[in-house]
């Protein structure tokens, strides 16, 4: 199943019903795709029809749930758990998005393991969560995903790898002359260069199994 059609799923689950041309102005695509799209959850044996005439539209059944058919209950628990522990170190709005849509999905479970990560699983982050889609990060970012290096403090060409966590200090994992973990915080500038990355570097994973064995 593509994204979209995921989308349209959680989308019908909320509203219960809409129009082809609703639809397909909200995802941006033409009224054939959408057709098209309800034509496939329909073979995939979700309950989703269509009515022609005046008060008709595209229906979902309002008692449908998908959990079976796509997650275990085990399978939220751990989507939950994770975003619990995303928020601790992520200050991203779309953790609570992801939360919202699990509760279209199953309501219930969702709700219950909220609680049990809330009252029994704890964090303790000094640092607090960090928005990593703005400021420095924004500019790591871009280097990771465009593989340029990078230019820090004025001096240093370095080439981004990712991000470690440690206690209450967030690392660039990079690489100058060797692998290195550099105190983001110890940054006081940073840009790209424009300068592609054509090299293959270890990730960190692969870095700290080397450094293990």
């Amino acid at each position: 199943m593509k994204n979209r059609q995921l989308e349209l799923l959680i989308h019908l689950l909320k509203i219960k019903k809409s129009t082809y041309k609703e639809l397909s102005k909200k995802f941006e695509v033409s009224t054939k795709t959408i057709e098209r799209d309800i034509d496939r959850l329909a073979l995939a044996g979700i309950p989703v029809y269509c009515q022609q005439g005046a008060g008709g539209g595209v229906n979902i059944d309002e008692d449908y749930k998908f959990t079976n058919s796509f997650f275990t209950p085990h399978d939220i628990g751990h989507l939950v758990t994770a975003l619990h522990m995303a928020r601790s170190f992520t200050a991203n709005p779309r953790n609570q998005e992801v939360l919202q849509k699990l509760s279209l999905i199953a309501p219930n479970l969702t709700t219950m393991y909220q609680q049990n990560v809330t009252n029994y699983f704890y964090i303790d982050n000094p640092a607090g969560p960090v928005d990593f889609s703005k400021g420095i990060y924004e500019l790591i970012n871009y280097c990771l995903d465009f593989k340029e290096y990078a230019l820090i403090n004025g001096k240093d060409e370095i080439v981004c790898l990712g991000y470690v966590f440690k206690s209450d200090k967030i690392y660039l994992f990079s690489y100058l002359d060797d692998y290195q973990l550099i105190n983001i915080a110890d940054i006081i500038t940073f840009e790209a260069t424009g300068k592609t990355i054509s090299e293959e570097y270890m990730s960190y994973h692969e870095y700290r199994e080397k450094d293990i064995s």
